[in-house]
């Protein structure tokens, strides 16, 4: 597959979306593709605002993209808009990747209102700095699923968390990605095991397009490089 290729068709995005205009054009895709897309709720968030998957694609494997587990880091909304709509618009690319897709364009809606104030203007550093909002890590959604260790136990689940959980659940995913974004540093990956054939097409795409590798120690403590 010519990754490029794909990722030309990118638009240039000007702006983060709010959370208002994210449903909305789940709402609007859904609409206008029935036979394709099926929107759903999957939970409530803490403060109440709806949790929704959108799934496109008939394949005998099932993938699960999630979309801002961080608020402060929102670039998954564009990701999943983007990926959503070529999947809708080329049959041959949903075939050949053979998943059906669940596709998660925000999963902390709660957060991402707190950063609205410089989603609109991402570039104006005076606005991201007064709506700067991220999550202490036992109020992440990634951050908080049920864990169990040496004299250790965790197990104050987050509504969203459990939304996640139940829709894994369901789908048995064989392929999750959870769509971060960097500020200062060059472009990394984790992978849940080791691929070496997949750390070098990874790299490659980041260089294609122009992006410089983060060469430092990894976030986790126990990642090996």
């Amino acid at each position: 597959m010519d990754v490029d290729q794909h990722m030309n068709r990118v638009p240039d995005y000007a702006a983060f979306p709010t959370v208002d205009q994210m449903h909305a054009e789940l709402d609007e895709l859904a609409a206008a593709h029935p036979h394709l897309v099926r929107l759903r709720r999957i939970g409530t968030s803490r403060l109440g605002e709806p949790l929704r998957v959108a799934t496109i694609g008939a394949g005998p494997h099932d993938a699960v993209i999630i979309g801002g587990p961080h608020p402060n880091e929102p670039i998954g909304a564009l990701t999943v808009s983007s990926l959503l709509r070529r999947l809708i618009d080329d049959a041959w690319l949903r075939e050949e990747f053979g998943y059906r897709w669940h596709l998660i364009p925000c999963v902390d809606p709660d957060g991402a209102r707190l950063n609205e104030g410089w989603y609109v203007r991402p570039g104006d550093r005076r606005a991201y700095a007064e709506h700067f909002y991220r999550p202490c890590e036992a109020d992440q959604v990634e951050w908080t699923f049920p864990l169990t260790g040496e004299g250790y136990t965790f197990d104050r689940t987050l509504p969203e968390t459990e939304a996640l959980m139940g829709l894994m659940d369901e789908v048995r995913p064989s392929f999750v990605y959870s769509l971060h974004n960097g500020e200062l540093q060059g472009a990394f990956y984790y992978l849940s095991r080791n691929e070496p054939g997949l750390a070098a097409a990874l790299t490659a795409i980041a260089a294609g397009q122009g992006l410089p590798l983060h060469m430092g120690p990894p976030e986790v403590p126990s990642a090996t490089r």
